[in-house]
């Protein structure tokens, strides 16, 4: 996958690029001549493909994508991995915001004092780190991981007096 964009009659200027696209051309590969970061930030580009002064492709003679289509902080580069799919060689997707949240101490229960939290956002798969920050000084540990949550377990039996903050991050490997 990556970002093809031809002109639909006219000469366009992409200042952030430093390029003109002259017509007629087809199918110029943008991702391989430019960084992802580089077509984030060129409002130019974005501009013209809305206006259909461009049109754009994700792959090479594919179907033409329409301009509602086109996402200007390009997630279709998600897909374009130079590497083993390291972060440094894809752009930022949902899976990289972390995850947090706050239990409170009522909802603990057993013994040991444990809780199950559900993410607001499953991950795709359990590979994420946890984060746990109690108001009570326990050793917290993140048990059952799941895509779609874990249970916090305080490894003690005392009830609980305080907030249990917990937080996530998705570790790509």
């Amino acid at each position: 996958m990556g970002l093809y964009v031809s002109t639909t009659g006219t000469d366009v200027s992409i200042p952030e690029l430093g390029f003109t696209l002259v017509h007629p051309a087809t199918d110029y590969a943008l991702s391989d001549q430019f960084s992802i970061e580089d077509i984030q930030g060129s409002i130019t580009l974005t501009t013209v493909i809305r206006a259909g002064t461009l049109t754009w492709k994700k792959t090479s003679g594919g179907s033409v994508e329409t301009a509602t289509d086109y996402d200007p902080d390009y997630q279709e580069a998600y897909d374009l991995n130079t590497g083993d799919g390291a972060r440094a060689d894809r752009l930022a997707s949902f899976k990289d915001i972390p995850q947090a949240g706050v239990v409170v101490s009522t909802d603990f229960t057993g013994n040991p004092k444990t809780a199950v939290v559900t993410l607001p956002s499953a991950y795709a798969d359990n590979n994420y780190a946890v984060l746990i920050t109690g108001s009570d000084s326990r050793a917290w540990s993140a048990d059952a991981r799941l895509s779609t949550g874990f249970t916090i377990n305080s490894h003690a039996n005392q009830p609980l007096t305080g907030n249990v903050y917990w937080e996530t991050t998705y570790r790509s490997i």
